[in-house]
């Protein structure tokens, strides 16, 4: 009774909400012609909490053996994706521009369509989710701003993003305001991992993407870190780390052949909360890009109505 309440509910805000706001983005898929090498995971290193919590957290040794890695996959498209932000964040089908889909056969995001999830039971019992949670964005300044995942329902739980992680760009190619190359770092703070352990249970992540939006087009890169840690016998899923990578705008050049300076980017993650990914327990470094947020707000906005 009270689920089939809440499904109403949920149903009725979000026809409210998505029929102001969800605008579909001003843009034309244009294809994979750009060069993954453009993006980059470079390092990553276990975070973990000084005995002192004055002194912040304690970094290890670096652990990628084989990297660095290129991104995986890259998607070029003209146009805005100014309108893509989500409005609940919980990688509903619809809800941002990840969560739709693109090109002629109506493809997904980096993603194939037995990875859709059921994260919202709408419609009833069918898995048309795809997971992306947007983390934040990035200005042309390189100050982020952090996203908010749910409520769900009006009144419902949420979680600030910039509660349970630290994001940085630093330019390293021309000047800041007109920056053609970042090196970005996200790190996940330990002394919250406890806590939230305790309301995600079981998680993981499968994704992290940037879209950099350069003049009149932007391109998403994607990191797929099922691959990436298939090749790092070390890593897992199960501990705490610090990301670090580069970006830089060489798949934009004006007519002289130069790279154009970055306008803005944003940063996702995608929740396989229903995928084959599974671990044997609590997953912290899900919790780094809030793997398994699509899930948490749906069950916890639930159990509380």
């Amino acid at each position: 009774m009270f689920s089939k309440l809440i499904r109403i509910i949920s149903a009725v805000f979000a026809i409210g909400i998505f029929g102001q706001v969800w605008a579909a983005p001003i843009t034309h898929y244009v294809g994979t012609s750009c060069n993954l090498g453009n993006a980059q995971l470079t390092s990553i290193k276990e975070v973990s909490a000084a005995a002192n919590p004055a002194d912040g957290v304690v970094l290890s040794d670096e652990l990628l053996v084989n990297g660095p890695y290129d991104a995986t996959g890259c998607l070029v498209f003209d146009g805005n994706d100014d309108p893509s932000d989500p409005v609940i964040n919980i990688g509903q089908n619809g809800d941002g521009f990840l969560n739709t889909t693109y090109g002629p056969d109506d493809s997904l995001f980096f993603i194939e369509p037995d990875e859709l999830q059921n994260l919202d039971d709408i419609p009833f019992e069918v898995a048309d989710d795809p997971g992306w949670i947007q983390l934040a964005d990035v200005d042309q300044n390189l100050n982020v701003t952090y996203d908010q995942s749910g409520p769900v329902t009006p009144g419902g739980l949420f979680l600030d993003i910039d509660a349970l992680l630290d994001m940085s760009f630093t330019c390293v190619g021309g000047d800041v305001g007109e920056c053609t190359a970042v090196e970005w770092v996200i790190q996940t703070d330990p002394y919250i991992i406890e806590q939230v352990q305790q309301l995600l249970g079981e998680a993981t992540f499968d994704h992290l993407a940037f879209s950099v939006k350069v003049a009149g087009s932007f391109i998403i890169y994607d990191f797929d870190f099922v691959d990436i840690f298939e090749t790092e016998p070390g890593l897992n899923f199960l501990t705490p780390y610090q990301l670090s990578g580069t970006l830089n705008t060489g798949d934009f050049l004006n007519r002289q052949g130069n790279p154009q300076a970055i306008s803005h980017m944003s940063v996702w993650a995608r929740d396989p909360a229903d995928s084959s990914v599974v671990v044997s327990e609590p997953s912290s470094i899900g919790i780094l890009i809030l793997a398994l947020m699509g899930t948490l707000m749906s069950r916890l906005a639930r159990r509380k109505q």
